[in-house]
């Protein structure tokens, strides 16, 4: 169930900001919290004074903290993500980032049936149906601008997550001007944005992240839906295949697990790039468009991530 503007909030705090980016462990935050009891300080004061953070990784952590508020107030009081948003800062100018690169036939895997081509087959395999919501099968209109992007695509991750960087963000230029993504721990399930049928999947990278040498090497899918428009979905987990149980050729519904967050590619932690390109007949990553995503599709059960231990463990 997607969680509310306020119950997200209220567990969001400086502390785990930290930790999810390396510099505390939890417990030391644990060890810091016990501290607090009875003194006036920060908790942000007392793991400065003890030497676990710096002022300076501080102030980046709390500032990062407000924009993941900010974007959460948007994303989750809202119908919708507004395509216009400015750039959504990171504390750490590397991190979230990603190539900015055209991806072209060369860099897709062989159209040659299977799991990492499109289906030898011709005709998609169809799902059984399920009643989506009235926005996400209202047709997609023909000419999506900024003012007024694409509207009808659920959120690919329900809700977790957080944007780590927006539409013409630092690495969102040129051909990826439009599109997201949204920073969540490794193994977070996938969803269907919208209906449609799978163009291709690729599934063979380790989620080791890097830099510019590791700039074609990522697992995706890759989504065609009606009026042509495709969906992608970057940096997918190595082995999600053996667990989501598509391959090209399918037709999925909206919210239909299609993935795992992963650290596959040119990135620096374990997110999620989501983006709707523009129709085309070359079988290629094509320009983006303006789309907005809504809070959540209207599914059934809720996929788990098999890295979140179970409580008491």
């Amino acid at each position: 169930m997607l969680k509310t503007y306020r119950q997200q909030r209220e567990k969001l705090r400086v502390g785990e900001v930290l930790i999810q980016k390396g510099l505390i462990t939890p417990a030391q935050l644990s060890q810091a919290l016990s501290l607090q009891h009875g003194h006036a300080l920060k908790l942000g004061e007392i793991l400065v004074q003890e030497g676990l953070v710096t002022e300076q990784e501080l102030q980046r952590a709390l500032f990062e903290q407000r924009w993941r508020n900010w974007v959460a107030t948007a994303m989750l009081s809202l119908s919708t993500v507004v395509t216009a948003f400015p750039k959504v800062a990171v504390a750490n100018p590397n991190e979230g980032r990603e190539a900015n690169h055209r991806i072209d036939t060369t860099l897709l895997d062989s159209r040659q049936g299977g799991a990492s081509g499109l289906s030898a087959a011709g005709a998609p395999t169809r799902q059984p149906m399920v009643r989506k919501p009235e926005h996400l099968r209202a047709p997609l209109s023909r000419t999506p601008t900024v003012a007024s992007p694409l509207v009808g695509f659920c959120h690919p991750l329900n809700g977790q997550g957080w944007l780590s960087q927006g539409t013409r963000g630092t690495t969102h230029q040129g051909r990826m001007e439009f599109a997201y993504d949204f920073a969540a721990s490794i193994g977070t399930p996938i969803y269907a944005m919208r209906a449609g049928r799978v163009l291709g999947v690729r599934d063979k990278y380790p989620d080791t992240g890097g830099g510019r040498e590791n700039a074609a090497r990522f697992n995706y899918v890759w989504l065609e839906h009606d009026g042509g428009y495709r969906s992608a979905y970057v940096h997918l987990q190595q082995g999600f295949l053996s667990r989501a149980n598509i391959k090209a050729g399918d037709w999925v519904e909206a919210g239909q697990l299609i993935g795992y967050t992963g650290n596959s590619g040119w990135s620096t932690g374990p997110h999620l790039h989501v983006e709707v390109q523009e129709p085309s007949s070359t079988y290629g990553f094509n320009n983006t468009v303006p789309f907005a995503i809504s809070l959540a599709c209207e599914i059934g059960e809720i996929a788990k991530n098999p890295f979140t231990p179970a409580q008491g463990q």
